[in-house]
């Protein structure tokens, strides 16, 4: 095994755990995102939230942490689409807000 295919694994290796990690982002995001939107009395639409940022910022245990910021759309009369969003910074929850001040779409 070479220096060369050493490097490749290690690459792979963090590629895979990257996508991993981020999975289970996207699966709590989903969760919180609907156990928000039954609270609020509204329905998410498409059953689904989707990575809309991606960043490093400063913080966190290495100096440094990613936050990620995920969409999704959500209707109160299935009429109107609304926009709402679930931030984690790092491992924490930073907020889940449903943003009732625009309208997506009007009906």
């Amino acid at each position: 095994m070479t220096v060369n295919d050493v490097v490749i694994l290690v690459l792979v290796a963090g590629v895979a755990w990257f996508w991993w990690h981020q999975d289970r982002f996207h699966r709590r995001a989903l969760a919180l995102a609907k156990q928000a939107c039954d609270r609020a009395s509204v329905q998410l639409l498409d059953d689904s939230v989707g990575l809309r940022r991606l960043r490093l910022a400063r913080g966190g245990q290495f100096g440094v942490q990613i936050v990620r910021v995920f969409g999704f759309e959500f209707s109160q009369t299935g009429a109107n689409r609304y926009a709402g969003t679930v931030a984690f910074s790092g491992q924490r929850l930073q907020s889940v807000d449903l943003d009732l001040s625009r309208p997506l779409l009007a009906g």
